[in-house]
């Protein structure tokens, strides 16, 4: 098989500036449940001007940030946790005086800016972010998760505090691109590990195992997804770290093994489906398929009810329905018409009115099936917890926003599964089910003496598999068994007793507060005040809500900038299957796969530039006209039956409106569709998009249409203005003749009669 790569040097954005981000390189080493990261971002100014670079980045929620490094100018400094007002007023000064800074400052969980203020022309700058992240077994996977790109999110970027300049911006000519390096020693060293998302490449040598990207690099438009896989029962662990004076953090990790209860009473849920427009494509059909595994799971004596939402509600049911077949299979039929196609994600709305849907005395569970891809509204956690109702969430799609699904399940005593395109929803579903059904312990943990601190400090639910970990401080080193008690309903009692032997479980290091310490403290920050955290986070040196990295390079007086840097935001990848566009589904033959608009086009994943597009149709076995879309006619009559001079009218309207005329403004899938294209064609043109590799962007297959209009018969009502701003962006964009010939090919014999009706 063989792999193409772009040259990187000199990329610029679709706006013509560089791109000031050249490279990630990522290694990660693994010991048990311990991950420590680290992460190399390299900037270059490629410009004649000194410039300011933004990066708005996500990371794991979980990670906890142990340190930050800059090279640049042939120094290597180390940054410093610093408040965070005083280091943003610091950074200015920097700026002002003409000396290099770079500031890393934490937006919410999980999503971080990078700024790397003053780099000189043909200056690069080189900086290392180290983070550790504690990982957890689920039944017998542990799934590594490594985010690379921010899909949009539905909402106001500024309610949650986000800048102007840190508001991430997509661009479909950019190719990020990141390597990676995964290392395995101890308990994982021998464990099975496949990747759903990425080709790798997995080395064994001694009581270690490495994986790679089987590629070299791979661009940024997906998550990175490693499952590993081991059937070993005793996961249970202990270790201690040192603390600050003198003191000493442990680390307890326990998979509880409760026992399956001999009859579980009738359970209420509610299946809550996101069907806004960021769901379409990839996550969209993730859906479905968890929806029909729920149902298949749901008992007669169980109560459900199928809601989805978008901008508005829809509920299948009044009231909470018992699971009896004749209901269940009125749902099903309703999955067929189950599309993305409800508006923005008003997730705020649709869990007031979920939690408001009258069912039986019994329990209410909700499972949340959703991308996330929402700014996080304090509105939307506390009704979360005043619910009453478990959430357990399911975070589908190739770039979930992953510490928004984690939170909603934790504040309420649920649990979160992701589930990337070619991963198994049956067996998440499986784990929720299980989760459901089982009995609540009361949790209780004995360590060998009492702790100055236990972090936290109440302990949640924990189901069967899951890995509980907790943290105790003690003012000296403790050896001895450390005993995790389970108190079920019935007043059963189960325990499980790990052993903490003396000085050998001590993490290495010095007197200063080791990784494990770090972490706790980090755990322990939203149980303090904002003054208490605060102190902490800069005793301990940890990035949080109330302090920011800080690295400043005084330069030589020579060196210094005399002007303002202009501002460079790095863009982001737009996210694969996002919104519809493209898919993160590996491709396999069209003979595996049933045609229709739930699944688009899933064709092979061989490189076919060589092809002819004449034989890829043939190797293939599409029918571009022939095959149909089963509820396209129904959800979507009345624009089906539009006139392709209705549909160019619309065209020139929206040209025209907008401010500058010699730009074209229809860029996407969903300035046709406002313009009243046929969903039918619309379909069309994914496809013949999924048949070039790489995949053409959205933007170039939108003008390549375009542009074969205007040559036909049925494209003479273009105004000029119009016709002279697609000319303009064919010039700019050069769609490739391949790509133009297959459209003119495809679309030359239709007619007035068949726009709406013949095309698939």
């Amino acid at each position: 098989m063989k792999v193409h790569f772009r040259l990187r040097r000199n990329m610029r954005t679709s706006a013509g500036e560089n791109v000031a981000l050249q490279s990630v390189n990522i290694d990660a080493a693994f010991t048990n449940l311990f991950c420590e990261t680290t992460t190399t971002q390299v900037y270059r100014n490629l410009e004649k001007k000194p410039i300011e670079a933004v990066y708005t980045f996500p990371l794991a929620s979980g990670a906890v940030l142990l340190g930050l490094k800059v090279a640049i100018g042939g120094r290597e400094l180390k940054g410093v946790v610093t408040e965070k007002p005083s280091a943003e007023e610091k950074y200015e000064e920097a700026i002002t005086d003409g000396n290099a800074v770079v500031m890393l400052e934490q937006l919410e969980p999980g999503l971080y800016s990078m700024n790397v203020g003053n780099i000189l022309a043909d200056e690069e700058a080189r900086v290392t972010i180290i983070y550790t992240e504690l990982y957890c077994w689920q039944g017998n996977t542990l799934r590594f998760h490594l985010p690379t790109t921010i899909a949009p999110r539905f909402g106001n970027p500024e309610s949650v505090g986000l800048e102007p300049y840190q508001t991430p911006e997509y661009d479909l000519l950019t190719e990020n691109r990141f390597q990676l390096k995964l290392t395995f020693s101890g308990l994982l060293a021998d464990a099975a590990m496949d990747s759903p998302s990425h080709q790798i490449a997995i080395s064994k040598s001694g009581n270690a195992a490495t994986v790679t990207l089987a590629t070299g690099n791979a661009c940024m438009d997906r998550d990175f997804i490693l499952n590993i896989r081991t059937d070993q029962v005793d996961k249970d662990a202990v270790l201690l770290d040192r603390d600050c004076n003198g003191g000493f953090v442990a680390l307890a990790s326990f998979a509880p093994r409760l026992p399956i209860a001999d009859k579980t009473p009738p359970k209420s849920i509610k299946i809550l489906v996101d069907c806004s427009g960021s769901m379409g494509g990839d996550s969209i059909a993730q859906a479905r398929q968890a929806i029909n595994d729920i149902l298949s799971m749901l008992r007669p004596v169980d109560f459900f009810n199928l809601i989805a939402f978008g901008s508005t509600c829809k509920t299948c049911f009044k009231q909470q329905a018992q699971a009896s077949k004749a209901n269940i299979t009125k749902v099903k039929r309703l999955l067929r018409s189950l599309d993305a196609d409800m508006g923005g994600t008003e997730i705020h709305r649709a869990l007031q009115a979920t939690v408001q849907i009258p069912g039986p005395p019994v329990p209410q569970d909700i499972l949340l099936i959703t991308d996330g891809e929402v700014y996080k509204d304090s509105k939307i956690i506390n009704t979360a917890k005043q619910s009453g109702h478990r959430i357990f969430t399911v975070g589908v799609g190739s770039s979930v926003s992953e510490s928004f699904v984690l939170q909603l399940a934790k504040e309420t005593g649920g649990a979160c599964e992701l589930v990337s395109p070619n991963e198994n929803m049956a067996e998440r579903i499986t784990r929720h089910f299980k989760r459901i059904y089982l009995t609540q312990a009361d949790i209780a943990i004995c360590w060998p003496v009492e702790p100055v601190k236990t972090i936290p400090r109440d302990i949640g639910p924990v189901y069967d598999g899951d890995t509980l970990h907790a943290f105790a401080c003690f003012d000296k080193q403790i050896s001895g068994p450390v005993i995790l008690e389970m108190t079920l309903a019935d007043g059963r009692t189960f325990s499980q007793t790990v052993i903490l032997e003396d000085g050998k479980n001590l993490m290495p290091g010095n007197d200063l507060p080791g990784p494990i310490a770090r972490v706790a403290i980090h755990r322990s920050l939203t149980d303090e005040d904002e003054k208490a955290a605060k102190e902490l986070a800069v005793k301990y040196q940890l990035i949080s809500p109330y302090t920011n990295y800080l690295v400043v390079d005084v330069r030589a007086e020579d060196k210094k900038t005399q002007d303002l840097p202009a501002l460079r935001k790095v863009p982001q990848m737009p996210a694969a299957g996002w919104g519809g566009v493209g898919t993160a589904f590996h491709y396999r033959s069209v003979d595996d796969v049933e045609l229709s608009g739930d699944i688009l086009f899933q064709l092979s994943e061989e490189p076919s530039d060589q092809l002819s597009w004449e034989r890829r149709l043939k190797k293939h076995k599409l029918d571009i006209w022939g095959a149909g879309v089963q509820d396209s006619e129904l959800r979507h009559k009345e624009r089906q039956q539009t006139t392709p001079e209705f549909f160019i009218n619309q065209c020139n309207r929206l040209q025209e409106k907008k401010w500058s005329l010699a730009t074209l403004k229809i860029k996407s899938y969903n300035d046709l569709l406002a313009c009243n294209l046929p969903d039918r064609i619309l379909h069309t043109l994914k496809c013949i998009a999924m048949l070039f590799y790489p995949q053409p962007a959205e933007k170039l297959i939108v003008l390549a249409f375009l542009c074969v209009l205007t040559e036909l018969d049925i494209g003479k009502s273009f105004s000029p203005k119009t016709r002279q701003a697609i000319r303009k962006a064919k010039k700019a964009l050069c769609p490739s003749e391949q790509l133009v010939e297959m459209m003119v090919t495809l679309f030359a014999g239709v007619s007035k009669d068949d726009w709406g009706r013949a095309i698939l």
